[in-house]
């Protein structure tokens, strides 16, 4: 009975059946190959134009072998790198944008790896430092721009279902697995279901599951390329877990355990010890300590350079308000920060008035309190710029959520639980959302929801990279000029 139980009705085979290579292995390898060939490419041809081109020398004495030779050596590191990426991306364990900055990284490791090996074999002052130059250069744009169309394609086909890539393998009570099944669309994520086992049909008069049936479960799958078998179950059954992850140690395969629950937002993110035991997390700081010291030393140095570029500017919007306008240059406002501590936050006055506290009107647009070069400056952004003084004394970043007033900041909450969750990480003075689109006013849910959606992912999936991407969209984008007001 229990070997007709395998896998939606198939029976077990006592002959063993072939290994098969799975669509992971081969996705994982052919963008490796792909990247790798393209970064080869990429390194000799300008070393070939420039020889025969600009030298003009002929095709019998252009050094083929050397370069040939080199541009093998660096496509073959940067292919080794890529398919590090490309398993990493497949797998989920990273962000597309996280794996696309990894492409220049790998990139300029290849590059320098390959060059220091052709200085230890004697061969480097053979090769000219301005193809090397120019072929490193021409290569940061289109392996960034060939990796991110590829993975950019590849999580369309998945989100999709078109690609399903993993085999997963599923054991358990029969309404556990159907529930877990349904709630999980694991079509969406790459994942096919390879075969079920339902454990409530195993079951001895001892209540226990026959070890045997468990092996030739995961041995018939495994078998036929599935990877990953998960339990579905009461989490607190450790013995009995154990017992059954105990008879599958003989395998080389994934083995997970889901809770049996139609719960779907509550995220377990990993296992981490507490002394002698593991436990559960369920959340954790979105940055580490040197992810800290990285971004506050990115903060400090745009800030600094920011100010001293920019003073000139500064000054003659001061003046320009000064003249425009009666009241102060600046204007200071209560704002809520990091963990939710309240700071002032620093601008350049574009209104006839300065209000603060929990007693204020949000800016409209045709908003007639706006002075005619308040409506220049918040239209270009310029009166956010004494914010860089924030950023200076650690009260802000460059990049992050958005603070907003006291008053709006309690309002927002009530509308969406998982508003309040932007305060664990400094707010900036551009980020992911406003480079998308959502600043202004924020009237309706759609608002609300689409901005705290963009902040979270922000702050999920940050990176160095991350930020100076958001840098240069704040600059050159005319989405992020969208609805200011």
């Amino acid at each position: 009975m229990a070997q007709e139980q395998f896998g939606l009705g198939h029976r077990i085979e006592r002959r063993s059946a072939p290994r098969h290579t799975s669509s992971h292995q081969v996705l994982t390898w052919g963008l490796g190959l792909a990247e790798g060939a393209l970064a080869s490419l990429t390194m000799l041809v300008p070393a070939l134009l420039y020889h025969a081109v600009l030298l003009r020398v002929p095709a019998n004495e252009v050094p083929f072998e050397l370069y040939g030779a080199y541009s093998t050596l660096v496509g073959v590191l940067y292919g080794a790198f890529s398919v590090s990426s490309a398993s990493r991306f497949l797998t989920r364990s990273e962000r597309q944008h996280n794996i696309v900055a990894d492409a220049a990284l790998g990139w300029t490791a290849a590059f320098a790896i390959a060059l220091f090996g052709a200085f230890l074999a004697g061969v480097a002052g053979d090769l000219s430092r301005v193809s090397l130059s120019s072929a490193y250069l021409v290569g940061v744009p289109v392996l960034l721009f060939a990796r991110n169309v590829a993975y950019a394609r590849l999580g369309a086909r998945i989100s999709t279902g078109r690609l399903q890539y993993q085999k997963v393998s599923v054991i358990g009570a029969r309404g556990d697995v159907v529930r877990f099944l349904l709630n999980g669309n694991l079509w969406k994520s790459g994942y096919q279901l390879a075969g079920t086992l339902y454990v409530d049909e195993l079951r001895g008069p001892d209540g226990r599951i026959p070890s045997s049936a468990i092996v030739e479960f995961a041995q018939h799958w495994l078998a036929r390329g599935s990877e990953n078998i998960v339990f579905v179950g009461e989490l607190g059954d450790i013995d009995g877990l154990e017992r059954i992850v105990g008879e599958l140690k003989r395998f080389a395969i994934n083995v997970v355990c889901a809770p049996a629950t139609s719960n779907t937002s509550f995220k377990f993110l990993d296992v981490v010890p507490i002394g002698p035991n593991n436990a559960l997390r369920f959340l954790r700081k979105p940055m580490s300590d040197g992810a800290v010291l990285l971004k506050r030393a990115f903060d400090l140095a745009g800030a600094s350079l920011g100010l001293l570029l920019l003073a000139p500017l500064l000054l003659l919007v001061a003046v320009l308000i000064k003249l425009d306008s009666r009241g102060p240059v600046f204007y200071r406002q209560e704002r809520r920060g990091f963990n939710g501590e309240t700071f002032f936050i620093w601008k350049f006055r574009s209104m006839t008035v300065t209000e603060s506290g929990r007693k204020m009107t949000q800016v409209r647009v045709g908003d007639r309190r706006i002075t005619r070069v308040g409506a220049i400056i918040r239209k270009t952004s310029i009166d956010e710029l004494p914010q860089l003084f924030n950023v200076l004394r650690g009260e802000m970043s460059l990049v992050g959520p958005r603070p907003h007033a006291l008053v709006h900041d309690d309002e927002l909450g009530e509308q969406l639980a998982s508003y309040a969750h932007r305060q664990r990480i400094k707010p900036g003075i551009t980020g992911w959302a406003q480079v998308n689109g959502y600043r202004g006013e924020t009237t309706t849910f759609e608002q609300i929801e689409g901005r705290t959606r963009h902040d979270l992912y922000y702050i999920d999936n940050w990176s160095i990279f991350f930020d100076c991407w958001i840098v240069i969209l704040t600059v050159f984008s005319p989405k992020t000029r969208r609805n200011a007001v």
